[in-house]
Formats: structure tokens, sequence, C-alpha cells
């Protein structure tokens, strides 16, 4: 067999003091919001250990809480693929791409939490459970279009997860909810700020407007068609036998998050929207 070589490949130039940059280009550590985002992250994190897991009380939940909660740790399993769709379809991005690493971390965290209250009430999952709870909807083309579902997508969970805080019967699942609810919210804000730097950098800015106000449409006015992960988790939620109670106040928190999300998106591409009525007059 012949020998095999391998081509040879350049190292990068050395920057130094005699040896500066270009001028035209600017450090990626001073222009990248990733750090700042991930130190935030770093200083708000909750910590597993940290969840009171003795004083859970299982006398308190009934068995239509269990599967809730259940569900909600299957519906956050998905950020396991939507990670890699993220990379794959943003790898020229490597500000946002650097960030889904935080992002990943932070929100795989959730099911493992939520996972581990279920076992103190005897409800275990197996690998299969794990492994079909990552299957999502392929991303839409747009990446404005991406960013934007995102951002609505981390506000409706993280008023979903308030709502469970407020109405669990279990103090310590309580807990867990308003970290979880804490973590979509700052993700949203964070979600934001790339949608805003991608809309500010665009090459067709008109379009990327039109996508935003595409996705912000179907999210509240023709919801049945969002294949989103939080979208098809509300669906099955309100087909729920848990608490009358929970139920009521998120359904009432999600049409409050409609008008945030509304006013939030408005913003964004510079339009002003109060209502989910107000996006065709800006379509049409």
């Amino acid at each position: 067999m012949p020998e095999m070589t391998m081509p040879e490949t350049p190292m990068p130039e050395v920057r130094t003091l005699e040896n500066p940059a270009p001028a035209a280009r600017k450090s990626f550590l001073s222009e990248a919001i990733c750090y700042r985002l991930s130190e935030k992250a770093e200083r708000v994190r909750w910590r597993m250990e940290d969840v009171p897991w003795a004083e859970i009380k299982p006398g308190t939940v009934s068995p239509e809480w269990l599967e809730l909660i259940r569900q909600s740790a299957y519906s956050e399993l998905t950020t396991f693929t939507a990670s890699q769709r993220f990379l794959k379809d943003f790898w020229d991005d490597a500000d946002f791409s650097q960030w889904v690493s935080v992002w990943f971390y932070e929100e795989m965290r959730h099911p493992q939490a939520l996972l581990k209250w279920l076992g103190h009430f005897g409800v275990t999952v197996d690998a299969e459970f794990m492994l079909q709870g990552r299957g999502t909807a392929p991303f839409m083309k747009s990446r404005m279009g991406t960013l934007v579902s995102n951002i609505i997508s981390e506000m409706v969970a993280a008023t979903n997860y308030h709502s469970l805080h407020v109405h669990s019967p279990e103090p310590v699942l309580a807990g867990i909810a308003l970290n979880l609810s804490n973590d979509e919210a700052r993700h949203a804000s964070s979600f934001y700020a790339y949608a805003k730097i991608h809309l500010a950098r665009s090459q067709n800015p008109e379009r990327d407007r039109r996508d935003a106000l595409k996705v912000l449409y179907l999210w509240f006015q023709d919801n049945d068609r969002v294949k989103h992960p939080v979208n098809e988790f509300l669906g099955r939620q309100a087909a729920s036998s848990a608490d009358g109670s929970y139920l009521r106040h998120a359904q009432q928190v999600f049409g409050a998050v409609k008008l945030r999300a509304c006013k939030r998106i408005g913003k964004l591409v510079g339009l002003a929207i109060a209502t989910p009525e107000d996006v065709l007059r800006h379509l049409g």
C-alpha cells in the first residue's frame, strides 16, 4: 500500500505587538455579546444542589399533576435537537453559535430537575423516553423567523412556569418552577438581542421584518400551525385534567403574554404593534 500523506495545513498567523491584526478587523472578544450574556448567566444561575430535595412532600400531588410535570420534562428535551440545528443553521455566526452552548446547558437542566423531582414520587423514565423527547419539527428557512419564534416561545414558557410556581401544590416544585421561569425570561432577552443584531446586519431588512411579523401572527392568530415544542406542550396542557385553577391562570397569562410579545416584536422591527390584530395591518 502506498504511503499516505496528509496535506499540510497552514498555521494561523500569530498576531503580536510587532504584527498586529488588520485595522479593519475588530476583536471578537470585545464585539461579541455571548461573553457578556454568559457572565450574566453565571451571576444568576441557580444550582441543582441548592434545591431542597429532602423537603419534598410526597403526599401533596395528584397523579394528574405528576403527568403534567412529566409532559413538561418531555417537551424540554427538544433542546438537544434544537441546539444541533442552531449550530448547523447558524454555523457562520460565531457569536450566536458560541452562546448556544450556554443556552443548551441551562435548558437541559430543566428536564433534569423536573425528572429528579418526579423520582421522589416513584415516577421514572427510560432511555427511550429521553430519545423520543428530542424529536422536533425542522427550523424554518428564515433565520429571523427562527430567532423571533424562540423569543416568543421563551416568553410563553417563562409565564407558564410562573403559573406553575404560583399554583403548585408542592413547595419544592414551586421553587423549581420559579428557577425555570427566570431562565426562560432571560433566554427570551438573549434571543431578542441576537435578533436585533441580525436585523441590523441584514442585507434585506424589509424581508426580515416581514418574516418576524409572520411568525408573530402565526403564534397568536393561527396557533395550530406553529410546530414548536412549547406550543405543542400548551395544547397537551389544555387537554389535561390537572388542577383547574392552574389551567385557568395559565390561559389568562397566555393572553397577557400575547400583548407583551406584540409590543416586544413591534419594538424589534420598529413598528407600533399593540395587539395581534395590528400585525395583519402591517402585513397587508
